[in-house]
């Protein structure tokens, strides 16, 4: 785990501004980044139970501290990738924050937030104590030690792993220690931003490197520059400071280590005294060639420095070539110049010739600034911009991940580097994939708690995306799964394919199994997960329409409803390996051994029966969407009958949009729910109204169940937290029923009846 201190940044807006965006961002991430989600928040110490009245507090209060400019801290807790906790793990984190920092009874809003790498948890407490009103400094400004402290009691309560280099550790006597990490000697951020850019080593690298045990390790004056000059490398003294040169580039002594100032060496080796150097002083120095900062694309980079230097050599010739020509034009016009004048003296020929001589010598002189300002500005491309260029995008993924790629280059190699093809685990998969041909594989791993807990982590998962490992590349990571076995974790399969559905039936008994089979299905492979508990698998080629992905969704939610697991309704689902081991604590054998799950059936076919099935479904999917098409086509937005719910719909959503800037449909699609309610319709007309209109005003109507959303938006507009937003908006229910004409047809009626 980490944790970092988000600083206030200097801001222009308003106070309750910046904390309203904080507070939102916290519970609507999404908004900013539609790549990160909520996976969970919270609030403490608020009277109000909603979003908006806990925001609108935190805000009052912190514009109570006049004196400071922003009270509220905002604190990030960040999991590493496959770490995934839990609600209460959450919770316990929160307590634990805000009981060392002392902040226990002040405002706080927090939220679990994922995206494409990991989990992190955002946390905005507010400073400004409630009870006395003033403005607390937890630890007088050291809270960063004291956060890092508190990390350090999280992951030894909830066992988390530790950073590498983390600040404090737990001993095993549950006593918080400070860590002593070793530091080797590193370049300074500008150095490592140029060896990023370029994949060459710095001077400030090549110093360290070459010089610092050199400088550490001599004896005397005449030593320590011999040595260097072996090296390639040069030491001068330069004013109170010394310098140590790689190749015209100057490195302070002090930036490869600070006990290289000169101060310093002059206590250990006695008065400074100059060395010699062989070439020192000289224009035509012999540079170092550029070294190689990672092993990792080493022959790209090659390519990259050859096309380089080229290019170099080139515009130097190109140079070289406008010099050339400006010497000629400056000789010719001297000539032209001088047999002109020749006829006036001698005095005023030296005049004249004085004069040209100083014009074209500056003329020479900007056009080789000209020249060499140009070649700077352009300098040496960006190597990861370079490969992208020349298509070569997986070696630029490398590159950007070069530091993990090279810590797994340089690490002892397990012995084991391959499964034994004798191996139990490997032969049930080649059987297994066999049967299913799909295309790759997601490999998930879940560590079963006794409490009922789980941690999950997908091992094929690279970049935040997960592709499935091929059946090759499963041989690949099979020790590794046999390994994470030992540790605990179960493992599970998931079969992808872009032309194929792997439906799954889960939790069948020997009963439903038998059922199965016997109203016509055929399942390519069936597991036995644990003691009369069975798995299967059925391969349906997809049909090649727009709600494929639906059809497969529905498939499994019928065939599971009939056979399985009632819950169960996505297509793309894990189950367990075949081979290993069901590591649920309640299988666990007197002997601490656990079932094993076992291949009972594999065979390499497709159910008829199935694609039926989903070819029913595909056709009610087809027709629905019609359906929807020829009403959004025949509607016309005014309302021509008051009262007519699709007219209503389209008549509030303009309310909306005259009042409000739209970000979030489905909150819109709940208002008018509810506004349609509060006219007096039915549950089943709300409905009705949202399936068919909805879809109408998005960009795009793909990828959703439309009656499902409808369903669930008219739920809540029926149900208490409709209740208690129809409650507190009552005031509004007026201008409600006059948007939809509603007091006007009541007029109307009155008179026809009175007539």
């Amino acid at each position: 785990m980490i944790v970092k201190k988000i600083k206030n940044q200097k801001d222009t807006k308003p106070k309750a501004w910046q904390i309203g965006d904080l507070v939102d961002y916290i519970r609507f991430p999404h908004n900013k980044n539609p790549q990160e989600k909520i996976e969970y928040a919270g609030g403490r110490n608020f009277l109000s139970s909603t979003h908006v009245g806990q925001k609108a507090e935190m805000i009052a209060l912190a514009r109570e501290s006049v004196r400071s400019r922003m009270p509220v801290q905002h604190w990030i807790f960040s999991w590493q990738e496959g770490e995934q906790p839990r609600r209460e793990q959450v919770e316990e984190v929160v307590d634990m924050f805000l009981e060392k920092m002392g902040l226990t009874e002040h405002q706080t809003v927090y939220g679990l937030h994922y995206d494409t790498d990991n989990y992190h948890l955002h946390i905005a407490v507010n400073r400004m104590n409630p009870e006395t009103e003033k403005v607390v400094l937890p630890f007088n400004g050291l809270d960063i030690q004291e956060a890092h402290k508190i990390l350090a009691l999280i992951e030894y309560t909830q066992g988390w792993a530790s950073q590498e280099k983390a600040l404090y550790s737990v001993l095993e006597n549950g006593e918080l220690a400070r860590r002593r990490i070793r530091r080797g000697v590193q370049p300074k951020p500008p150095a490592l931003d140029f060896e990023r850019a370029t994949g060459e080593k710095s001077a400030q690298r090549i110093a360290q490197e070459r010089g610092h045990r050199i400088i550490k390790n001599a004896q005397s004056w005449a030593e320590l520059h011999e040595k260097l000059a072996q090296a390639g490398l040069r030491f001068e003294k330069k004013g109170s400071g010394a310098i140590l040169f790689v190749d015209d580039i100057a490195v302070k002594t002090s930036s490869v280590d600070r006990a290289f100032s000169m101060g310093k060496l002059c206590k250990r080796l006695g008065n400074f005294e100059e060395g010699t150097y062989p070439n020192d002083g000289q224009d035509g120095t012999v540079k170092l060639p550029p070294e190689p900062v990672s092993s990792v694309n080493l022959a790209e980079w090659q390519m990259y420095q050859a096309e380089y230097a080229e290019t170099v050599e080139t515009e130097k010739t190109d140079v070289q070539a406008d010099v050339i020509i400006l010497k000629k034009r400056h000789r010719a016009e001297r000539e032209k110049a001088l047999a002109r004048l020749a006829r006036h003296g001698l005095p005023v020929l030296n005049i004249a010739s004085h004069c040209l001589k100083v014009q074209q010598k500056r003329e020479l002189l900007e056009l080789r600034q000209r020249l060499g300002n140009s070649r700077k500005r352009k300098g040496k491309p960006d190597f990861e911009t370079w490969l992208h260029s020349r298509g070569l995008h997986t070696q630029a993924e490398r590159w950007r991940h070069r530091v993990g790629l090279e810590k797994a280059r340089h690490s002892p190699a397990p012995q084991e580097k391959s499964i034994p093809e004798n191996s139990r685990e490997w032969l049930e998969f080649k059987r297994y994939a066999t049967a299913v041909n799909a295309e790759s594989y997601r490999v998930t791993c879940i560590k079963m708690e006794e409490d009922g807990g789980k941690k999950t982590f997908i091992l094929d998962k690279k970049g935040g995306a997960s592709k499935g490992f091929t059946p090759e590349e499963i041989g690949i990571h099979m020790v590794e799964m046999l390994r994470l076995q030992r540790r605990g974790e179960n493992v599970y399969y998931t079969p992808l394919s872009d032309e194929k559905h792997h439906i799954l039936i889960d939790d069948m008994t020997r009963d439903s199994l038998k059922k199965l089979q016997e109203d016509g299905y055929r399942p390519a492979v069936i597991l036995d997960s644990s003691p009369g508990n069975y798995q299967c698998l059925l391969t349906v080629p997809q049909l090649g329409s727009e709600f494929d992905r639906e059809v497969g969704n529905r498939i499994t939610e019928h065939l599971n409803r009939e056979y399985g697991d009632k819950k169960l309704s996505g297509c793309i689902h894990p189950h367990r390996a075949p081979g290993f081991e069901n590591r649920k604590p309640k299988h666990r054998r007197e002997d601490g051994g656990y079932p094993q799950v076992k291949l009972l059936f594999a065979e390499c076919r497709e159910c008829g029966k199935t694609q039926e099935l989903g070819r029913k479904i595909e056709r009610k999917y087809a027709e629905a969407a019609a359906k929807r098409k020829l009403e959004s086509q025949t509607f016309q937005p005014q309302i021509s009958q008051p009262g007519d719910p699709t007219s209503a719909y389209y008549a509030h959503l303009e309310n909306i949009r005259r009042h409000l800037t739209i970000e979030d449909y489905s909150r819109v699609d709940a208002m008018i729910a509810l506004r349609l309610r509060s006219n007096g319709r039915s549950r089943e007309a709300v409905a009705e109204t949202i399936r068919s209109c909805a879809p109408t005003i998005r960009e795009t109507q793909k990828g959703r169940n439309w009656q499902r959303y409808a369903e669930r938006t008219a739920g809540y507009a029926f149900g208490s937290a409709g209740d208690r937003d129809l409650e507190r908006n009552a005031r509004y229910r007026e201008l409600w029923r006059g948007i939809e004409g509603i007091e006007e047809k009541e007029r109307n009626n009155a008179g026809v009846r009175m007539r």
